[in-house]
């Protein structure tokens, strides 16, 4: 799992395209905050089917591209290939065009056959030469499909592509902020965001009909020595809008999903 966060654009890079073993990358991840940043529209082709392909199956269109990896800061954002590692076995072109300001990312996905299936655009990102990921953030089974945004100084922003089941069509679910991404004990999608010095939020989130659903929010917040110094952490669960439907009280939540391997890490005992 992607496991240590970092600070600073360069570190929230880094850290948030290494994830669990499981996943793409085979490294760490986190958690996000997003309601307080602005969305980036999206365009894709997404739900209808798309008409049989006249193509017949050959070369791989796309084996010119280098894969993706964790290739940094960048003058320019290259274009590259990621391979899922689901049962579906789909290949996805990313490429990218405009410039370092205003960047319009694009995804082709491909099928086993080599034929396009799907074509995804976030017409404006600017995250200094990440590149996608793919990741499967709510232990399904299937990869999903994470776009960059944008880099801050203390978090980062993505747009999350979602697929399920046999479904081969990819659906925009909405867009998370923060340092990295985990996937909690109970397959939710756990996102850390920084908010100051030696204070957290982690948010617990996870996928309603392809859509990213808030549950709630593990606080991690400072205690002072009284000199100036950090002597350790609280943290206590807020609700978000999911703790009726987990049948969990306040405190019941603060039990369980303050003691989770990713808020643990964050916490100064």
């Amino acid at each position: 799992m992607w496991r240590n966060l970092a600070v600073g654009t360069a570190a929230v890079s880094a850290l948030l395209l290494t994830g669990c073993a499981h996943r793409d990358s085979d490294a760490p991840a986190a958690t996000l905050e997003v309601s307080a940043l602005p969305v980036v529209s999206a365009t894709a082709t997404l739900g209808a089917e798309p008409p049989p392909s006249t193509e017949m199956p050959g070369a791989d269109p796309a084996a010119s591209l280098a894969p993706c990896g964790d290739i940094g800061t960048a003058a320019t954002v290259p274009d590259c290939l990621l391979r899922s590692h689901d049962p579906a076995g789909l290949a996805f072109e990313v490429r990218h065009t405009g410039s370092r300001a205003h960047v319009v990312t694009t995804v082709t996905v491909l099928d086993d056959g080599h034929r396009v299936r799907q074509t995804i655009v976030e017409p404006d990102t600017d995250a200094s030469g990440t590149v996608p990921k793919l990741r499967d953030l709510d232990n399904d089974g299937r990869d999903e499909l994470i776009i960059p945004l944008a880099l801050t100084t203390a978090n980062a922003r993505y747009a999350i592509y979602h697929v399920t089941g046999d479904a081969l069509d990819y659906h925009r679910a909405g867009e998370l902020s923060g340092v990295g991404m985990d996937t909690s004990a109970a397959n939710y999608v756990l996102v850390s965001a920084r908010i100051g010095y030696a204070s957290w939020d982690i948010q617990f989130w996870t996928f309603v009909a392809d859509k990213l659903q808030p549950l709630l929010t593990a606080q991690v917040r400072p205690i002072a020595d009284g000199t100036g110094k950090v002597a350790g952490t609280t943290c206590a669960a807020t609700d978000s809008g999911g703790l009726n439907t987990m049948g969990l009280t306040p405190e019941d939540a603060t039990q369980q999903f303050c003691a989770e391997p990713a808020v643990q890490r964050l916490r100064r005992n």
